[in-house]
């Protein structure tokens, strides 16, 4: 890396007051909580002390960082702010007449500034983009009948984020990240090839959709924990940081976990301990906690398990945060291989169970067929390899496809009808059930869970998709009868 752009450096956790066995307990800990990470980075005082990837993800993979998107959006209204095309006192209706109901708009939408909009206190309860039928994801924000007077209620929503967006790529003439790029990103050696998913209309998802390797987002951190100061030179506002960090709407009546519940900022949440969080639903965290210099980057997919988000932030504290009392450990080699060895034996959870089942034989190669059902799949056969993996080939309303799996580990393909990479295992629950995890590793982030259970001639499935917006398809329980003779 170009020294001009270097950010941190690297050193032993005792070098910098961790006990490298204490980010073993860390990362053992996820790991026996069956949580689905992709990547977790320990850093203090200057140098990332652990790193680590869950293959297939490297350090070079991009990742789709979900709601740390959010707090990007918020450093180019700062730019904006900087430059004096827009004040955080403006009404956004101003900027957006074109998207106006033909009435005019709604008195509360017309109250609402853009600083009630970083701080998520908006005119809506809900993003209003998700509605069914919404093709104009900016639109839908100004037409959609507002619940309550703006600057009063927090309320997590995305759509208000993603006018914000909006306004960037319009008062900049140019996509978020590229602006974001000018003012900023490329002075610390940001990915060349992150980019900004767009929303149907080819607006930037300023809401959720950054697609960025963990490091490129730790570097945001860092810069933002600094108060936007790096090498000496100021590169984010000052003024404005400063804001975004602070608690600026009270989140404890809204929020489900507890860390969400310490409040919000500009696009930024606060934790417990004074720390700060550029915070993405499914384990994408960017956390720094001022009074011992500690960063913690994740990447992840807990959306199958409830409170999953929290799990990670409790092993951050009870195992490295509150055991971290000094600056500097004596050496422990012995610990520092095993960590070694730890996170290079990294990979993608798995689906646990029994390898094999009597039950086996029977079904192997047999052919179901499935009268009408919510997911259209009409013929549905199991094809095992001596308990090594295997394959489901299924026709549903699209087609005949195949899913590979291997048992006891994970195959990797790529998603019938998506062109999404998928990671999947499967294991015997019992002895006439068969469940298929299917990890969803592309630009969406998700599960499908592929669940077979046999009872004499009859084969039941049921399909569950745990993703935000896509797989629809894949989510239905039917029954059906073996067709072989």
């Amino acid at each position: 890396m170009n020294k001009e752009h270097t950010m941190y450096e690297y050193g032993t956790p005792e070098s910098v007051g961790i006990d490298s066995n204490n980010i073993i307990n860390f990362i053992n800990r996820l790991n026996n909580q069956d949580l689905a990470m992709h990547s977790a980075i320990i850093m203090r005082h200057g140098k990332i002390c652990f790193e680590g990837y869950y293959k297939p993800y490297t350090r070079e993979k991009l990742h789709r960082m979900f709601s740390i998107t959010k707090s990007f959006t918020a450093l180019a209204i700062s730019f904006l702010e900087a430059e004096g095309k827009l004040s955080l006192d403006d009404h956004i209706v101003d900027f957006f007449p074109e998207k106006q109901p033909a009435s005019g708009p709604y008195e509360y939408t017309a109250m609402l500034t853009i600083k009630d909009m970083l701080m998520m206190r908006t005119c809506h309860n809900a993003t209003t983009y998700k509605a069914d039928g919404v093709e104009d994801w900016v639109g839908s924000f100004f037409t959609t009948e507002p619940t309550h007077v703006p600057g009063t209620n927090y309320s997590y929503d995305t759509s208000s984020t993603h006018v914000l967006c909006a306004l960037v790529e319009k008062l900049s003439g140019m996509d978020m990240l590229g602006y974001l790029r000018i003012k900023v990103l490329d002075k610390i050696d940001f990915s060349k090839d992150a980019h900004i998913l767009p929303d149907p209309n080819g607006v930037g998802m300023g809401g959720s959709g950054l697609c960025a390797t963990p490091l490129d987002v730790l570097k945001v951190m860092i810069l933002i924990a600094n108060d936007g100061k790096f090498n000496g030179k100021q590169l984010l506002p000052e003024a404005f940081i400063k804001e975004a960090k602070k608690k600026q709407s009270d989140t404890y009546a809204k929020q489900g976990i507890w860390e969400e519940s310490q409040g919000y900022g500009y696009q930024m949440w606060n934790t417990r301990y004074g720390g700060t969080v550029l915070y993405g639903m499914g384990g994408q965290l960017a956390l720094y906690v001022p009074d011992k210099d500690i960063y913690m980057m994740t990447t992840a997919d807990t959306q199958t398990r409830a409170g999953g988000i929290q799990f990670i932030y409790d092993a951050f504290w009870e195992e490295i945060y509150h055991k971290t009392d000094c600056d500097v450990l004596p050496a422990n080699d012995e610990a520092t291989k095993e960590l070694e060895k730890l996170a290079d034996s990294l990979a993608l959870l798995h689906i646990t169970g029994d390898v094999s089942s009597p039950l086996a034989d029977k079904v192997n190669g047999k052919t179901y067929t499935f009268s009408d059902n919510v997911c259209k799949v009409s013929r549905l056969t199991l094809n095992l390899d001596n308990n090594t993996g295997g394959n489901i080939t299924y026709t549903n309303a699209t087609g005949e496809h195949c899913i590979e799996f291997k048992i006891d580990d994970n195959a990797y393909g790529t998603f019938p009808d998506y062109n999404m990479l998928y990671a999947a295992s499967a294991a015997w629950r019992s002895e006439n059930n068969l469940l298929i995890r299917v990890h969803i590793i592309d630009t969406a982030i998700g599960t499908i869970y592929i669940n077979l259970t046999y009872k004499d001639d009859y084969l039941t499935v049921m399909f569950r998709k745990v993703e935000e917006s896509l797989f629809e398809e894949y989510n239905g329980v039917f029954s059906g009868r073996c067709s072989d003779k």
